[in-house]
């Protein structure tokens, strides 16, 4: 395998694992209520996305879901790093993050800012470099398609069963070394973000629609008690959330997580922002600052005027 190749399977094959493992180490993953629960992310995931129906699916068996996703995951790093059914763990690996492509990161734009693109552009690469390697070995030994088949023997089965002890071995490593869960965001789960006023921060929020421009009305304010939230669209900037302060004043951000692009969400108990893909908090308060990595940087900030009784746009 040529150099190229060898550092592009190792780096893949590394992060894989790791990101298998991290999963198992992150007490939130399999703990619904939790931030980070694997139910919230995939809902989240298809919060306007083209693989939605995948995701809700998905959803619908959460604990399952999440340790298939992490086993995998883990079984695809610990293949290509071996040189175990390398082609197949390319073409797996490559789906993996094609599907997160198109549900995790289907929000980041530009596309090449979200990891999942580059990602499965590696994968394939990575798998087209395999085919042709086997292939020349192949026309090399002058091997017919049943000689291949007839090679394939207990060799190849303790290998496979290699990689799934392996898997479960690390899986179980990981999990052992999991902090205590959180529930920081629980109470914000219920209500959903899927429009309405009071505690919601889906697109569908009253005073909301894809026509709203500057100068526009949004909301009222007997629509946003304090210390409530309500959602609505800008028309440049996709889906966004009024808060209502302490003092009274009104603030709006964007619902793009700025780690991954997920739409975050409201959880009245905290009064926090928090994005249900990968636990990231911001302080709606304090000009959506980051109160929970991963993100890094505060939400975008969308400026708006009460004039009266009502929630304008800001030209």
């Amino acid at each position: 395998m040529p150099w190229a190749l060898r550092v592009l399977r190792a780096f893949l094959g590394v992060t894989f694992v790791f990101a298998g493992a991290q999963k198992f180490m992150d007490a939130n993953f399999l703990h619904a209520g939790a931030p980070s629960y694997i139910g919230n992310q995939l809902n989240a995931f298809a919060e306007g996305t083209p693989l939605a129906p995948m995701m809700h699916l998905l959803a619908r068996f959460p604990l399952l879901s999440g340790v298939g996703i992490a086993l995998t995951e883990i079984a695809i790093g610990l293949a290509t790093l071996l040189g175990v059914g390398m082609f197949a763990a390319a073409i797996v690996g490559a789906l993996i993050n094609l599907a997160l492509w198109l549900s995790a990161t289907w929000h980041v734009h530009p596309y090449f800012l979200g990891s999942d693109s580059v990602y499965a552009v590696a994968w394939i690469a990575l798998a087209l470099g395999i085919a042709q390697g086997q292939r020349a070995r192949h026309q090399a030994g002058s091997l017919s398609v049943a000689q291949r088949i007839d090679s394939l023997g207990r060799r190849e089965l303790l290998r496979a069963g290699m990689i799934g002890a392996l898997s479960l071995g690390i899986a179980v490593v990981a999990k052992a070394f999991a902090g205590p869960a959180r529930n920081s965001a629980t109470t914000g789960l219920a209500g959903g973000a899927q429009g309405g006023t009071g505690t919601g921060t889906g697109t569908g929020g009253s005073g909301s629609g894809s026509g709203t421009g500057a100068g526009q009305v949004i909301a009222t304010l007997d629509q946003i008690p304090i210390g409530k939230a309500v959602g609505f669209t800008d028309p440049n900037v996709g889906q966004a959330i009024l808060f209502r302060m302490a003092n009274g004043n009104v603030v709006a951000y964007s619902r793009s997580c700025t780690h991954a692009g997920c739409p975050v969400r409201f959880d009245p108990g905290s009064k926090l922002l928090f994005c249900p893909c990968h636990g990231a908090e911001f302080d709606p308060s304090n000009g959506a600052a980051v109160v929970a990595p991963p993100a890094q940087t505060p939400l975008q900030s969308i400026p708006v005027t009460v004039v009266g009784n009502q929630v304008m746009l800001t030209a």
